[in-house]
């Protein structure tokens, strides 16, 4: 008995060393000789997938090029039919984390091409895409036991029905219908990679070959030195299970492997079904397998009654998940399954275990572009909203079952999971995962609603960017990082014309490091300082950003050149017009609408959470715009929906966070025209502008630019300050003019408030209170006192003043000098200096011969009244020694600018 547990031990160790040889890393040397190359520089022409041959009953590789081989391409080659046809292609196996969205998955059925996915959850180091270490619960003694993924059962079980398929035409004399299988991920580099060269190993070809066809064809291939470990370490197993007389023991640590190996060899064995996406409802469809189990789930019996469906769930940041929902049910059931599941697989399995607070639920459909979907939250869009867009968008129906809607669900529904914030568990929960539970899904009992926890802490993910992986970037793992955004009334999908990422700081006080945007496409986040232009405005409990936004449509025609080409599927499949789906309804094509928006983001959870209540400003928001009474109070800016972003850490640009962020929409008679433009333009000196047609309409408005539009613009400006007092704003940043919006005409002046709403100023709670468990939504805070302005006007105002009575078409500069020369003057030499430019830029025809004498000695006296006037605003002179001290002082100063 001793000598047998020797042996078995002996084993054991030889096992383990397979995994740990000194002769892998040699290996390792080999595939970095062929492939792991740099990438193209983005964007590239990736014209078409890598072809390697699989060398069948002893024939050449050039034999083996008409059909029988492996693709190795992107999600851009998957959506290309054409191509496909063209490379023999009768399968594709899709090996990104989940569904693609805008993949033609009913084009390629009609075509003959079968659809499949397994779901690769991420493109990093650690992930086991091929296989993974495991030892016995409960035992620390036992050694491990290396287990092949289910990603690699579904792409070996695929392959060989092919090769099967194959064989029989070629025994049938029927060589055109040989085909070749498609393995695509996003970027077409690891995952697909990885799986279509472990695949053709099990399969009997050797590494050194895939290798050779890859550099050639695809040399940037496999730059993941995880799956490169792997590939490595499954070369070895197979050899050492090739080797006559290995041991009992051996087999039995690798039985996984040994099991594919045998099948990859086989001919017949018993069925293991392989998800195929637009098949016919009811349909099955089986590929073989040496793995299926004895006896089906609860679960997956339902699944095949037609009671429950299977669906894509994403987790942005974390992964995709496939989870089983009733075919029937109200979106909250929904929801509640989804959060359950994320909780169970996920978040209770973390180093700091915790379950989803604040949530949200996104709904998307394979065939549609990923950004034409319908949040199924009421803070966006009422329920009835939701039901409606639901069918026009999807075809999804609904009825209402006692009392509350029920929709009918399919397999191409897409789920998106955006989670705000956690609770953390004080003792992490003994949870196993849904996959080996005897039902995926059962909701918990526990009805408590952790959206109203005061203990709810912000939640975010880690993310490493790899310089040579585009489909290891950060709009891969979410599929976008472009801003999205929903109309409160109709529900309409919109999103930021080019990726927006902006940053936060875990102290909202930090106020700088909220300022940072990356714009980056097919590139690492680059973060940088925006320019003035990107800040509209920064209060006490938000920071306000200017993006431009355009409508979805389900066929991704709102994309353009600048949008990232890694997630654009379809090139030539674009609807147009009224044009019929899958679902046998008819999706009317939205008009491209491209419009500034002003995104509001609060500095931290506690405000967001605030600014979300039915009594705040996102509810008063929707309230008004379903009222159709949304500029009632005549701001420059009214809202417009709600909007969901990503930032990330200023101190640590790996850590990133989402967050709920409110969007305006400008009132036309201003758009984007800011006091800092209108000045700019204002003190342009002609000579200066190159572009004649700008220089004309500059030129115009500055000869048509008297004082008495000076005083006109200065007042509005004054009663915009004066408004928001009355409507109860607390605070106004006037430290640039980003934030003054001035109407096309000159005559308005409109401010861009960021922290008050028209029923008067909003108290959120001190952060504080928030964190030590003080505060809950649910509790009504008490309207306070309307206090006054807080504004500083001693900067900005007098420059503003000092730029429009002397800088008419005379620059910044000029301005600087003469209010230097002013200063230093004697007071009479400086009233006449001010007389004499007041007469130059406002009254240049009295200095032309023949004027009317009259005239003239009056334009004189007034000039004269405006210089004393300039001159006691400049130095501070009685009587307006104070008139920067608040807007009050301000407004008496102005009303005694004279005006003729």
């Amino acid at each position: 008995m001793s000598g047998e547990t020797n042996h078995d031990s002996c084993s054991d160790r030889s096992a383990r060393q397979v995994l740990y040889d000194e002769d892998l890393q040699s290996r390792l040397e080999i595939i970095r000789q062929f492939v792991a190359r740099p990438i193209p520089k983005q964007p590239f022409e990736d014209s078409s997938p890598a072809l390697i041959p699989f060398q069948y009953d002893g024939k050449s590789h050039e034999e083996c090029v008409s059909g029988g081989g492996i693709l190795i391409g992107s999600a851009r080659h998957a959506a290309n039919i054409p191509l496909l046809q063209s490379m023999n292609v009768v399968a594709v196996l899709n090996c990104a984390s989940g569904g693609i969205a805008r993949l033609p998955v009913d084009e390629l059925k009609g075509v003959g091409i079968r659809y499949c996915f397994t779901n690769c959850r991420q493109d990093s180091y650690s992930y086991p895409i091929l296989h993974e270490k495991k030892r016995p619960s409960g035992n620390e003694q036992s050694g491990e036991t290396i287990i092949c993924s289910k990603h690699l059962e579904v792409s070996n079980a695929l392959f060989a029905d092919i090769r099967r398929q194959n064989a029989i035409h070629r025994n049938n004399g029927d060589q055109s219908r040989v085909g070749n299988v498609l393995f695509f991920c996003v970027a077409g580099q690891n995952r697909s990679a990885t799986l279509a060269t472990a695949t053709l190993m099990l399969h009997g070809e050797k590494l050194e070959n895939v290798l050779k066809h890859c550099s050639k064809q695809r040399p940037f291939v496999l730059e993941n030195v995880g799956f490169q470990q792997q590939l490595i370490e499954l070369e070895a197993i197979l050899n050492k299970l090739k080797t006559h007389g290995i041991s009992h023991t051996f087999r039995e640590q690798f039985s996984s492997h040994w099991k594919l190996l045998q099948y990859a060899n086989s001919v017949s064995f018993p069925h293991k079904r392989v998800r195929m996406m637009g098949e016919d409802e009811g349909a099955e469809h089986f590929i073989p397998s040496p793995l299926t189990p004895a006896a089906r789930t609860k679960s997956e019996m339902d699944v095949l009654a037609g009671l429950k469906v299977e669906i894509e769930l994403l987790i942005p940041g974390l992964c995709t998940m496939e989870v089983r929902i009733p075919v029937q049910c109200a979106i909250s059931e929904v929801k509640k399954c989804l959060i359950q599941h994320a909780n169970d697989n996920l978040l209770c399995h973390d180093m700091q275990p915790a379950k989803v607070a604040k949530g949200w639920i996104v709904l998307a459909m394979f065939g549609y572009d990923d950004m034409y979907d319908i949040p199924l939250e009421v803070e966006a869009v009422e329920l009835k909203v939701q039901l409606e867009r639901m069918n026009s968008m999807f075809g999804l129906t609904s009825e209402i079952v006692d009392g509350e809607p029920r929709v009918t669900w399919n397999e191409k529904c897409r789920f998106a999971l955006v989670i705000f914030s956690v609770v953390r568990l004080q003792n992490p929960l003994s949870v196993s995962s849904s996959s080996d539970r005897s039902d995926a899904i059962e909701v918990d009992d526990d009805h408590t609603d952790l959206s109203l926890s005061p203990n709810q802490e912000p939640w975010t993910f880690e993310h490493k960017e790899r310089p040579n992986a585009p489909a290891t970037l950060l709009q891969n793992t979410l599929h976008s990082t472009h801003l999205r955004a929903w109309d409160f009334v109709t529900g309409e999908a919109l999103a930021s014309k080019i990726p927006t990422v902006f940053s936060f700081a875990d102290d909202a006080r930090d106020r700088r490091a909220f300022m940072m945007v990356s714009r980056s496409a097919n590139t690492m986040q680059q973060f940088d300082a925006p320019g003035e232009g990107d800040i509209l405005g920064m209060g006490e409990n938000a920071i306000v950003h200017r993006v431009q936004l355009s409508h979805t449509t389900p066929s991704g025609s709102h994309r353009d050149d600048g949008w990232t080409s890694v997630n654009v599927g379809l090139q030539g499949n674009k609807i147009s017009g009224d044009s019929p789906t899958s679902n046998g309804h008819t999706v009317i094509s939205q008009p491209v609408e491209d419009w500034d928006a002003a995104v509001k983001r609060p500095f931290s959870l506690s405000k967001m959470l605030v600014f979300l209540q039915n009594s705040s400003e996102a509810g008063l928001a929707k309230r008004l715009r379903l009222a159709n009474a949304l500029n009632s109070d005549g701001r420059v800016l009214y809202f417009y929906g709600l909007g969901l972003g990503l930032s990330t850490n200023a101190y640590n640009l790996n850590q990133y966070k989402f967050e709920l962020m409110l969007l305006s929409k400008y009132e036309e008679e201003f758009s984007t025209y800011t006091m800092r433009r209108f000045i700019e333009e204002y003190v342009a000196a002609p000579s200066s502008i190159e572009d004649q047609q700008r220089r004309f309409s500059i030129q115009k408005m500055q000869s048509e630019f008297s004082i008495t539009n000076v005083k006109v613009i200065l007042v509005s400006l004054l009663n915009a300050f004066r408004d928001l007092t009355l409507m109860g704003i607390q605070a106004f940043d006037f430290n640039h003019l980003n934030n003054v919006l001035v109407s096309r005409d000159f005559r308005n002046v409109r401010l861009i408030d960021i922290d008050g709403n028209a029923q008067g100023s909003v108290h959120y709670p001190q952060l504080e209170s928030f964190a030590q468990g003080q505060f809950s939504p649910r509790i009504s805070v008490p309207p306070p006192q309307k206090p006054c302005l807080d504004v500083d006007l001693n900067v900005l105002l007098p420059s503003v003043i000092e730029q429009l009575i002397l800088g008419k078409g005379r620059s910044k500069s000029f301005v600087s000098n003469t209010r230097s020369d002013i200063w230093r003057a004697k007071e009479e030499d400086g009233k006449e200096m001010i007389q004499k430019i007041l007469i130059e830029n406002f009254y240049p025809f009295i200095n032309e011969d023949g004027y009317d004498d009259e005239i003239k000695a009056k334009t004189l006296k007034h000039t004269a009244k405006v210089a004393e006037w300039f001159y006691s605003l400049l130095k501070k002179n009685s009587p307006w020694t104070n008139w920067t001290n608040d807007i009050y002082d301000a407004m008496r100063c102005i009303d005694h600018l004279p005006i003729s």
